[in-house]
This record gives C-alpha cells, sequence and structure tokens, in this order.
C-alpha cells in the first residue's frame, strides 16, 4: 500500500524495490515539494537491502530545462548519498531518455521505461542478480 510522503509523492515497496510515484514533477518542484521526497528517498534507499529503485514521472508534457536542471543536480546528489546501485525511471515519450541520462551519479546504472512493471521487473532482476 502506498504512503503519501507529500502533496505530490507516493511511495510504496515491492519485493525490497523502493518505488516513488511523482504525480506531476514540474507542479511538484515549483511547489517546492520536491526536498521532502528527496529526503525520504535518501532515509529510504540508504537501506543496504536496498539496491534497486523506481521513480515514476507524471507531468513530464510540461517539462522544462529547469525541471532537467533540478534532475542533473538534486537526484543526482541524492542517488550518490543513498547508495542505490540502479535506478529505473518511469515516464512518457522521451522524457524517460531524458531523465535518465540527466542523473549523473558515479557507480548507479539508470534505465528510462514507459510503463511500471517492466521498470520494476529490472529493477527486482538488478537486485538479485
Amino acid at each position: 500500500m502506498a504512503t503519501s510522503v507529500s502533496e505530490y509523492v507516493d511511495y510504496e515497496e515491492k519485493d525490497g524495490v523502493g518505488i516513488w510515484k511523482i504525480e506531476d514533477f514540474p507542479a511538484a518542484i515549483e511547489a517546492g515539494d520536491m526536498k521532502a521526497a528527496e529526503q525520504h528517498y535518501v532515509e529510504t534507499a540508504s537501506d543496504p537491502e536496498m539496491q534497486s529503485v523506481v521513480v515514476t514521472i507524471g507531468g513530464v508534457e510540461n517539462m522544462d530545462s529547469e525541471v532537467l536542471e533540478h534532475v542533473e543536480e538534486e537526484w543526482t546528489a541524492v542517488a550518490a548519498e543513498s547508495g542505490v546501485d540502479f535506478t529505473a525511471y518511469v515516464a512518457d515519450g522521451i522524457a524517460r531518455l531524458s531523465i535518465s541520462q540527466k542523473n549523473e551519479a558515479e557507480d548507479v546504472v539508470t534505465k528510462g521505461f514507459n510503463e511500471l512493471e517492466p521498470a520494476l521487473e529490472w529493477a527486482k532482476e538488478k537486485r538479485t542478480s
């Protein structure tokens, strides 16, 4: 069952994989809502048992350079701080690729997906490999 982390972000865990669902990413950034979500991510994903995560991102049709800059700066930092090895990003269209390529944390493998289920399967597979 999903838990609300902030106004725009919910979290759940399935088979040892953390799943963060961002309803409207640009709106969450504009509202200052991502700080709490990113802190939750660091605290939760820092668990040594959690090696892979999934982040679903809504509202990408309204994504601009500010949003990608946030991913490059903030998400790179939280990924590095958490120590997660694998991150799957789920978003519509080419946004999934743009977002997955902007996370520049060393030692983190990122991959973009159109749907949650294949992303979750990939994350589970990576967790056990």
